[in-house]
């Protein structure tokens, strides 16, 4: 039996509790995607490392993951089942609870690049990427508060600051971030995105790639955007944060366009996006071959699907 991981949850206040391992895109999205009932999930990059029913890693409550759970029911109930089982046809409606569930994978996802992988740690622009984590979190946050009314309403609604060594402006703002954290999350300035391959102007090849691949990661554009990017079953989730706050100052009238937040220039971003994604693995295809043919694996997989009934 697995040792129990003891921690802080990364959403609510709770401390030295059990963590769970959670999945940072939901099971329910492995298990639609699996072509075969013995399937394995395997990185891409090295297909040596095994998922199984998908990437975990430890960062949720038992409450806080029950409560993910029951939007990702509906997600995949009132949206997957339907666009999967008529592919032709247009989007099904995005309502309230699949924009929320939409909101908690893209949280998990930024937080594990931040906070996991220690991503953009070299880079100016990690800060404003934490602060999209914490919008994102305290709204979350608060939308579980919402659902659990016995809960206490404290802990990651109200951050104490830290004035020490800060001039009068520094401690003025820090004071107004407290005041800040006390109200309702504002998001206004992030919104999400859903589109398929198709209608980003992609067919053949590129469809049929993206549609056994399960992925996320984060990333920041020179639009000024700070945007979580997923993937799976030929759909794109972007979770894009349009910081108003930023001022760009140029004389590039290209830069000026993308720096908009029309949806044109999302998706011209997203078009993108995909492009160097095929790009890289285009780059890497001859190492991954390489690792596919080490002690036989190849072979085993193609071994362990034989005989089997397709799932999809």
């Amino acid at each position: 039996m697995a040792k129990k991981k003891i921690g802080n949850c990364a959403l609510c206040p709770s401390e030295n509790v059990e963590l769970l391992q959670s999945h940072i895109i939901p099971k329910a999205i492995y298990k639609r995607t699996k072509i075969f009932e013995n399937s394995r999930f395997r990185s891409f990059y090295n297909p040596h490392e095994i998922f199984q029913d998908g990437e975990k890693k430890t960062m949720l409550c038992h409450d806080c993951e029950e409560f993910f759970s029951w939007y990702e029911t509906k997600f995949s109930n009132l949206f997957l089942d339907k666009y999967l089982a008529n592919l032709t046809e247009r989007l099904p409606e995005i309502k309230e609870d699949i924009d929320f569930y939409i909101f908690t994978v893209a949280w998990r996802v930024l937080y594990d690049d931040l906070y996991v992988c220690n991503s953009f740690s070299d880079n100016s622009e990690r800060d404003y990427l934490i602060e999209y984590e914490q919008k994102l979190r305290r709204f979350l946050y608060q939308r579980y508060l919402e659902k659990q009314p016995g809960k206490k309403k404290d802990g990651v609604n109200v951050e104490i600051p830290n004035l020490e060594g800060k001039c009068f402006g520094e401690i003025i703002a820090e004071i107004e971030k407290c005041i800040d954290s006390t109200e309702p999350e504002d998001i206004s300035e992030i919104k999400n995105y859903v589109y398929t391959l198709k209608e980003l102007g992609f067919s053949g090849a590129v469809e049929t790639i993206f549609d056994f691949m399960i992925w996320g990661y984060s990333f920041y554009t020179s639009g000024m955007k700070y945007v979580v990017l997923t993937g799976y079953n030929g759909l794109l989730l972007a979770t894009v944060y349009h910081r108003s706050r930023n001022i760009l100052i140029t004389d590039d009238l290209n830069l000026l366009r993308k720096s908009g937040n029309s949806e044109a220039v999302i998706k011209e971003e997203l078009i993108n996006q995909v492009n160097e994604l095929m790009k890289e693995m285009k780059a890497s295809d001859s190492e991954r071959q390489s690792k596919l043919n080490q002690d036989g694996l190849r072979e085993k997989i193609e071994k362990r699907c034989e005989n089997q009934t397709k799932l999809r």
